[in-house]
């Protein structure tokens, strides 16, 4: 009776649930290729100057401005051919589509701001519609009140041609454009905000005022209620905020300032800005990975809420599935674990750079470089950060 009893009670001792998460083991950088790139996730801190505060601020911002096809699908591209830094700290931010010697004298005290530009057609077009929207933060209504209708005013009086136009849907806005030129742009005051829109179209025959107001006042009418739902940093914090709160830049390779891969720098994204540098035109990725955290460096991270939710996004992003007729196939880096595929980008029949995406856990990672030994090393180098603890 006692053997049946010991048996029995290790029975049930087999059988009982402990509540918890599986925990992966921790992988052993000698056992893949890292070359010399980081394998131990970093702590970023907190900002140290005021530009490293206010690129954050415009991170932060960016989840929350409006993207161009959210008000028109026929904004299907990222302009390339104006490839420039989305983050707005000063006049340089807006590139061409502002010609205004003014901007940093009269925001002088700018948070910070964001900028995008969508194309109704690719680089092989000759000629397309063009849509910008910047958004500044300033401090408060009160300075977004007095700043915006200063740019758009210096911005008129640049060109002796401009003319005044109303927008009928938002009669508090400030607007001009040069009848025989089919653009038009519009500076808007919310509450801190100042929205800058910019409509460019190429393909009319003649300038038509009233579909360049129309396309103005949907991109604004998108637009200014997800600004309501920003949350921007008390000014009290504003001065040393966290750069990486959750700590997913930390897992992040950072950019070889030497070697950068895009112009804005490493950053944290939650939404809409996640989408920089990524083909498509849509935001499907962060409902159906629900994305909590993106990280932006030398290679670009994305942490799912859930495994299932990460692993439904690799099944969308998986390289071997439709691949444009400009990738080619490539072999992982050896000894790779888990769910990857990789590919070399061509052009004229020749490859001119290279990118891994590998799925594990809750993250989906996207790694490029020039060279595949490079590639190999910082993908490895990539692995190893997010499955460390």
């Amino acid at each position: 009776m006692l053997a049946c009893l010991a048996v029995a009670l290790a029975a049930a001792g087999c059988t009982t649930s402990v509540p918890g998460h599986a925990v992966r083991q921790e992988t052993d950088p000698s056992s893949l290729e890292v070359g010399n790139y980081q394998t131990r996730p970093r702590v970023v801190g907190n900002a140290k100057t005021d530009k490293q505060s206010r690129i954050r601020e415009s991170q932060r911002l960016s989840d929350y401005v409006a993207l161009p096809f959210e008000a028109d699908r026929d904004y299907a591209y990222e302009c390339s051919n104006d490839i420039r830094p989305h983050i707005v700290t000063n006049h340089k931010g807006l590139g061409d589509i502002l010609i205004n010697d003014t901007f940093d004298e009269v925001a002088h005290d700018l948070r910070g701001g964001w900028v995008d530009t969508w194309c109704t057609g690719s680089d092989s077009d000759d000629k397309h519609r063009k849509l910008s929207i910047a958004v500044l933060e300033l401090p408060d209504a009160g300075r977004a009140a007095a700043v915006g209708p200063t740019l758009e005013h210096d911005d008129f009086t640049y060109n002796i041609d401009n003319r005044p136009v109303t927008l009928p849907k938002y009669p508090d806005s400030k607007a001009h454009w040069r009848p025989n030129v089919a653009s038009i742009g519009s500076w808007t005051a919310h509450d801190r905000y100042v929205v800058f829109v910019k409509v460019v179209d190429e393909l009319a025959a003649t300038p038509d005022l009233a579909d360049l107001t129309r396309r103005t006042e949907q991109m604004l009418k998108v637009a200014l209620p997800l600004l309501d739902r920003f949350a921007p940093t008390p000014a009290d914090r504003f001065e040393h905020m966290p750069l990486d709160p959750d700590g997913i830049l930390g897992r992040t390779l950072p950019t070889n300032p030497e070697e950068p891969m895009r112009p804005d720098p490493d950053g944290v994204y939650t939404g809409r800005g996640a989408l920089q540098s990524l083909d498509g035109d849509d935001l499907d990725f962060l409902t159906l990975g629900d994305i909590d955290l993106v990280g932006y460096g030398d290679a670009l991270v994305f942490h799912s809420r859930t495994g299932t939710a990460a692993r439904a996004l690799w099944d969308k992003w998986d390289p071997s599935r439709d691949k444009p007729d400009n990738h080619q196939s490539i072999a992982p880096p050896p000894s790779f674990p888990g769910d990857i595929g990789c590919f070399a980008i061509l052009e004229n029949g020749k490859a001119v750079s290279n990118q891994c995406t590998f799925h594990v856990d809750r993250y989906n990672v996207q790694v490029a470089a020039f060279n595949v030994l490079e590639l190999y090393q910082k993908t490895a180098a990539q692995y190893v950060l997010v499955t460390s603890r």
